[in-house]
Order: structure tokens, then C-alpha cells, then sequence
């Protein structure tokens, strides 16, 4: 129970963002995450096989969002591609006073600016703490087309603030831990 409890405080907000992402709202998002967690504690003893816990908790809000979008019938066919990335927009660092308001504006700005798959793999990698390999699962896709849209990600944030930063400052966030 003690478990359960510190991985629900742990991934509680970020998979609430996630879900909100898809089903563009955080009321919803929150019925949602609140199933995904309450099947994870009747599954527990079926679960010993899953490797990766974080992904499979991705994905199963993922599914549960995309199902849950479906039944509603509000979108005839919504998928991952189409997801709110204004719910996502949390500004990085910003509320651990590690950068200036205005810095992570600057960066929220340039992130913003990015295509969206690429803005999701860039805040499911910075801001969520996914692996590489983490975020090809949940999104289908490989490591390397994520090592890719990280590349592009980075490269486009970079040149978007750099003008108004300095290098360390851009340096010491755009840091790219493969």
C-alpha cells in the first residue's frame, strides 16, 4: 500500500497532464488517471511481468484516454497526433526557481513554436523524465525517430531563444541526456 500510495503522489499531476492532453479536459483527465490507478491496484498480483511500470502507466492512461474519447463520441477518431499541447505547457524549471519567469516564458514560447509530435517528445523526454526508449513505446514509434525529434526539438529551441540568453542558460537547459 505504501508503494501504491508514493507512485500514485509520484505520477499523480504528470499523468493528468498527459490524459488532459488528449481528452482536453482536466476533470476528465482526472476520472481517467483515477481508473488507470484504481485497475493497476486490482491487477498488482497479475502485474510481475511488466518491466517498465512508468511506460505502462503511460500507455494504459493513453489507451483509457483515446477509449474514453471514443465512447464519448465528441471525435469521430482522435489519436495521439491530435492531442491539446496547451495543457502540457507547464514552464520548465520555473517553479523550482531554477530559471527567471521571463526565461521560461522565452523557452515556453520557443517550445510552443515546435510541430507537435516533436513538442511532445521534447516534454515527455524534459519535462516527464521518459527515456528515449520509453517514449518510442508509448508513442509507437522508434528510438531512434525519438532521438531524431529530439535533435530537431532542441536545435529550433535553441535558435529561438539563444538571441535573448546566454549560452550557459540555454546550454544548461536544452542539455540533451541520451
Amino acid at each position: 500500500m505504501q508503494a501504491y500510495n508514493e507512485l500514485y503522489i509520484a505520477l499523480c499531476t504528470r499523468l493528468i497532464h498527459f490524459s488532459a492532453s488528449i481528452v482536453s479536459s482536466f476533470h476528465l483527465a482526472e476520472e481517467i488517471v483515477s481508473d488507470v490507478f484504481i485497475t493497476l491496484w486490482q491487477k498488482r498480483n497479475n502485474l510481475s511481468h511488466v518491466e517498465n511500470p512508468l511506460v505502462y502507466l503511460y500507455v494504459s492512461a493513453k489507451n483509457l484516454s483515446l477509449n474514453t474519447l471514443q465512447q464519448q463520441k465528441k471525435h469521430q477518431h482522435r489519436s495521439i497526433e491530435h492531442i491539446n499541447l496547451d495543457i502540457l505547457s507547464i514552464a520548465p524549471d520555473a517553479e523550482n526557481g531554477m530559471v527567471s519567469a521571463e526565461v521560461s516564458q522565452k523557452i515556453e514560447g520557443a517550445i510552443r513554436s515546435l510541430p507537435a509530435r516533436c513538442q511532445l517528445i521534447f516534454r515527455l523526454i524534459k519535462h516527464d523524465g521518459l527515456s528515449y526508449r520509453e517514449v518510442a513505446t508509448l508513442l509507437g514509434i522508434s528510438p531512434k525517430t525519438v532521438d531524431a525529434q529530439l535533435t530537431i526539438a532542441v536545435k529550433k529551441i535553441s535558435q529561438a531563444i539563444r538571441f535573448d540568453l546566454s549560452d550557459e542558460i540555454v546550454q544548461t537547459f536544452l542539455r540533451i541526456d541520451s
